[in-house]
């Protein structure tokens, strides 16, 4: 079997549990955050051997295999004291994730290993972010609306503090649709 550590390369700072299917990761890479535009995505991994939460079967091919799945970077927009967070602020990449616990006809890989992760376990994170869903084409003075469905608010969350830090002119929209109340994770 290989060593998991020579794949991992990021410390997990926080894991805030929203509820139980419902979490905001924080790591922080080895070596810093690399650069990246609000509203792009990045891939997060662990091994096949990791624990993860009890009553969730999870697909098994090889222990060694290094399950690697994509994620929207998100964003905290405010701090503790309520100071808007842009990107230079934070030494971390935050996601939203919910579990996953069925996939059709294949049990879930990854997330009820992600949802076992604490401060301190280590994780792979690819250092390259990509996708195109930026703000790019927005300009000043544009009304910007952001529509989505439970985590798929994290990109959102990264651009409207990009937005605001920009004192960007034209009005901001968020609009999130959940179920029920307590899926609003921020």
């Amino acid at each position: 079997m290989a060593d998991a550590e020579q794949d991992y390369n990021a410390v997990v700072i926080q894991a805030h549990f929203v509820h139980d299917a419902l979490m905001i990761l924080r790591i922080r890479p080895d070596g810093g955050v690399s650069a990246f535009e609000p509203g792009q995505y990045t891939t997060l991994g662990l091994r096949e051997s990791e624990p993860r939460i009890d009553g969730i079967v999870c697909g098994e091919t090889t222990p060694s295999h290094l399950i690697r799945r994509a994620y929207s970077i998100s964003h905290p927009l405010v701090d503790d004291g309520g100071k808007l967070l842009v990107q230079n602020d934070v030494d971390y990449l935050e996601f939203y994730i919910t579990l996953v616990q069925k996939n059709h006809d294949t049990p879930p890989s990854l997330t009820p290993r992600l949802f076992h992760l604490q401060p301190g376990s280590r994780i792979f994170v690819d250092s390259k972010a990509r996708g195109r869903y930026t703000l790019e084409s927005v300009k000043p003075a544009d009304n910007v609306i952001f529509a989505a469905t439970g985590t798929g608010e994290a990109p959102h969350n990264a651009m409207t503090a990009e937005l605001l830090r920009r004192n960007h002119q034209g009005q901001i929209v968020s609009l999130v649709s959940v179920r029920y109340r307590q899926d609003l994770g921020y």
